[in-house]
């Protein structure tokens, strides 16, 4: 085992800040997605024309909220490479950590592998030469090679693969009133030109969530992140992501209407947690499913607090714990 190599630093931009007033998740994302490409590359497994690295399942802890101004530094290793020749998957492990107090930010798994970009077909790694070497000293004494540390084993999310479900089944039983705040209810939103690569498909870099999210000028939340809310006290609360999960399957093409019915299927006195499944609208297929953990906030205080009476109870009268 080795240590984790520092693969990309940063430093919080203003305009990664959002509503909730510290960076948001799509920006974690960002760091990783370019850790992963180095930490790859290194090994002599690049991106060139034709070729895309993609994210096939992303475990996310979050650790430590980040605000503008601070340095993040992106450390990663190899946890294992497994399949078959001809369809290699990269189990990576990534802490985005703030050097000026050695916090974890936060943590990430991440399943991934390389795919001819037209066909889509997973790409055979195992013809060059780093690799080699890796795979033929695949006993964790690699250069590459990591142990995930407890404070990056998941927490309240699985990493069983998750059941898939139809969006007729899923239409059956969610209902069209949405639970305040976080993943619930149904949301489409069309695929755009601009996030898309040279065959139409929307980009590896581009999340499914932020085209179901893409803020627009004059909404109420434009900056992002969950809606600010307040309770029967004016306190000023909203939802903190402590864990998420993303497994995707496909990618939706320029011009699809991605639609996504989100509902919780679990929750406490201070936190829920939410599943959100993507589907495109026209033939129903299935493109991914999201999991979040969030924890209720007082934004002022910056602490959690329990979550209000009349959320909780909208949590219940819709909660499909059946689909966890």
């Amino acid at each position: 085992m080795t240590e984790l190599k520092v693969l990309h630093e940063s430093t919080v931009q203003p305009e990664e800040i959002d509503a909730l007033g510290h960076m948001n998740v799509r920006y974690y994302m960002t760091r990783v997605d370019q850790a992963n490409r180095s930490m790859l590359a290194e090994m002599g497994i690049q991106e060139e024309p034709g070729k895309a690295f993609r994210r096939l399942d992303t475990y996310t802890r979050f650790h430590r909220e980040q605000f503008a101004g601070a340095t993040l530094h992106t450390l990663g290793g190899l946890i294992a490479v497994e399949g078959s020749a001809e369809s290699r998957e990269v189990n990576s492990y990534f802490e985005i950590r703030n050097p000026d107090n050695n916090q974890v930010a936060a943590s990430f798994i991440l399943r991934s592998c390389l795919i001819d970009v037209s066909s889509q077909q997973v790409l055979d790694i195992t013809a060059n030469s780093a690799y080699s070497a890796y795979s033929a000293n695949n006993d964790n004494s690699s250069e590459y090679s990591v142990l995930v540390p407890e404070h990056g084993m998941p927490r309240s999310l699985s990493l069983n693969d998750p059941a898939r479900i139809s969006l007729e089944e899923l239409e059956a039983v969610v209902g069209d009133d949405p639970t305040p705040g976080m993943m619930s209810g149904r949301r489409k939103n069309v695929v755009h030109a601009d996030d898309c690569d040279s065959d139409g498909r929307l980009r590896e870099e581009v999340d499914l969530m932020f085209v179901l999210h893409r803020p627009t000028t004059g909404d109420e939340n434009e900056l992002g992140g969950p809606p600010v809310m307040r309770d029967s006290e004016g306190r000023r609360y909203s939802w903190a992501m402590i864990e998420t999960r993303s497994v995707v399957w496909h990618r939706p093409m320029e011009g699809e209407i991605v639609l996504s019915i989100g509902a919780d299927i679990a929750n406490g006195e201070k936190w829920r947690q939410s599943r959100r499944w993507m589907f495109a609208e026209k033939t129903g297929l299935l493109l991914g499913i999201s999991d979040s953990v969030g924890l209720c906030i007082d934004l002022d205080a910056r602490r959690s607090i329990p979550m209000p009476l009349d959320v909780i109870e909208a949590i219940e009268r819709s909660s499909l714990p059946q689909f966890a």
